[in-house]
């Protein structure tokens, strides 16, 4: 019985000493930091909301007889340090391991694991149940362009990460979606996103080039390499995110939308990637107002997003937005009478 109690004493789902005692124990191992001061230890058993009077605090640091832990030891400058010197591995739970199973069928997964940790992974949940069935799941409309990463994307995206995570330039040539080629570029990559309806990947870097934040198709990327930054190329991150927002339209393109044939849906969906707020209609239950929010270099993605919603999504502000679109609209309209009337 006490068996029992001791293992769900660290079960996560059961409460939140595990994670408590998780964290505590593998940062200290694996931390460049090998002790923790009592102030410490008190301040993160408060981080987890564990009420004082259990007195985890006290028995952390043994001093709450019997129920110490004895999982630090205090040195002499009253400091705790690990009694062991051993880590916690993680023990996922099954819905975990199926789900990762799950996962794992993904092509995309490519792009964060190697091929072996992959095929390691598989053999290890081979015995382990489908968290989703095939015959239960039906996709009307998969996306088809990401079925095989290959090694370009794969080999991109790293590099483009990489350039993240150590503060460092990129150097590339890039095919613009009229295939024009720009050879030569230099920028500092800020961040990945990644559009549900296109199935693909974006970089928003910032452009030494041309000084500007710039978004890019992480599929047009050619060549890329990584370069150190010279002094006047440093940029920090706080100011490519301000320069960033900087670029942030100062007024929303309000959209309003009678929800026949699941426009909503499908609006939501082209704009997924997108800042969006929805609102309803109270005399209207059919009729939304979607609040679309962007930058000045995303103008003509959502523009031509807008347009595959059909008649059922009307521009209602801005003005010039909605000026925009009907004179788009009209030019449309009157290619469309011309050639038929040359028929």
């Amino acid at each position: 019985m006490k068996c029992l109690k001791t293992t769900e004493l660290f079960l996560e789902g059961k409460n939140r000493n595990y994670s408590l005692i998780l964290e505590l124990i593998n940062t200290l191992y694996f931390g460049t930091n090998k002790t923790i001061s009592p102030k410490e230890i008190n301040d993160m058993v408060e981080k987890y909301g564990i009420p004082s009077e259990f007195n985890l605090s006290q028995s952390l640091m043994n001093e709450n007889e019997p129920y110490n832990l004895y999982l630090l030891d205090k040195n002499p400058k009253g400091d705790y340090q690990l009694f062991i010197n051993s880590s916690i591995p993680i023990q996922p739970y099954r819905i975990e391991k199926q789900w990762l199973k799950h996962i794992l069928r993904n092509p995309k997964i490519k792009l964060f694991l190697e091929n072996e940790t992959i095929e390691k992974i598989k053999n290890l949940l081979a015995n382990m149940d489908d968290i989703i069935s095939q015959d239960t799941l039906v996709i009307n409309r998969p996306c088809k362009q990401l079925e095989e990463v290959d090694d370009d994307l794969r080999h991109n995206f790293r590099l483009i990460t990489k350039a993240i995570a150590e503060d460092k330039g990129i150097e590339y040539s890039y095919v613009t979606k009229n295939q024009i080629l720009l050879e030569n570029r230099k920028s500092i990559p800020f961040k990945l996103e990644y559009s549900m309806k296109e199935d693909w990947f974006y970089l928003i870097s910032y452009s030494l080039d041309d000084n500007r934040p710039i978004k890019s198709l992480l599929s047009g990327f050619r060549d890329i390499k990584l370069i150190e930054l010279k002094d006047k190329q440093k940029i920090l991150k706080e100011d490519i995110e301000k320069s960033i927002e900087e670029k942030k339209v100062s007024q929303p393109i309000v959209i309003k939308i009678k929800n026949i044939n699941n426009t909503l849906e499908r609006a939501l969906f082209q704009f997924s990637c997108f800042e969006r707020e929805v609102d309803y209609d109270t005399t209207d239950k059919d009729l939304y107002y979607l609040s679309i929010f962007y930058y000045e270099f995303e103008k003509e993605e959502v523009l031509s997003r807008i347009f595959s919603l059909g008649r059922n999504a009307v521009v209602i502000e801005p003005e010039e937005i909605r000026a925009e679109i009907i004179e788009r609209l009209m030019i449309l309209k009157n290619k469309y009478h011309n050639n038929k009337g040359g028929e």
